[in-house]
């Protein structure tokens, strides 16, 4: 019975009593600022790069906005005239417009079309989905040259299969480039390439 106390002694002696609250939450915040620390060091060079080439020349083609190059006189500085004059023009309007007009008509087109792509993978019960799984993500995979030289020929008035099938049956082929066109033509292709 000697032996348990003395083994019972020891135990007691060796066991270190427990931290005060006031340590441990100083370190908890101590391994919480290295952590910190560590993750910013972690983000600074994106920050860096991307302060040099994205917020630089965007803060930069900003102060060069608010100057007017003229041949006789050479640069002065002109404030928000150039803004003023810009948001007069009625070609910048009607751009806008159109674009505004292609994101209400495209987005919604678009993911619709992706819905149902990823509803008819995902059910279980579409055959070969692997297949078209990878048939709807290749268009994607396109690099933006290829894509621009295939439906550059796709839509040629004088070689592509739609004017050669025009000419086939004699009747007149759409010019797919045209201004009234060409909004539907560039939907076509982003739905193509962005869909999957």
């Amino acid at each position: 019975s000697d032996c348990t106390v003395g083994i019972a002694d020891s135990a007691t002696t060796t066991t270190a009593p427990p931290r005060p609250a006031t340590e441990r939450k100083a370190a908890k915040a101590s391994t919480y600022r290295s952590q910190a620390t560590a993750g910013y060091l972690f983000v600074t060079p994106f920050l860096v790069v991307f302060a040099l080439f994205f917020l630089l020349p965007l803060a930069y083609a900003a102060y060069l906005s608010l100057f007017r190059e003229q041949l006789i006189g050479g640069t002065v500085f002109a404030g928000l005239d150039n803004y003023v004059r810009a948001l007069g023009d009625e070609r910048l309007l009607s751009g806008v417009l159109r674009v505004a007009r292609f994101f209400v008509l495209q987005v919604p087109i678009m993911l619709l079309l992706a819905l149902l792509a990823a509803l008819a993978i995902d059910s279980g019960l579409l055959r070969a989905s692997k297949v078209f799984r990878v048939g709807i993500f290749i268009p994607y995979a396109v690099p933006s040259v290829v894509a621009t030289l295939m439906w550059g020929y796709l839509y040629g008035r004088d070689f592509g299969p739609f004017a050669q099938l025009g000419h086939a049956i004699g009747a007149v082929t759409p010019d797919f480039l045209s201004d009234g066109l060409m909004l539907g033509s560039m939907a076509n292709i982003v739905t193509w390439e962005f869909t999957g």
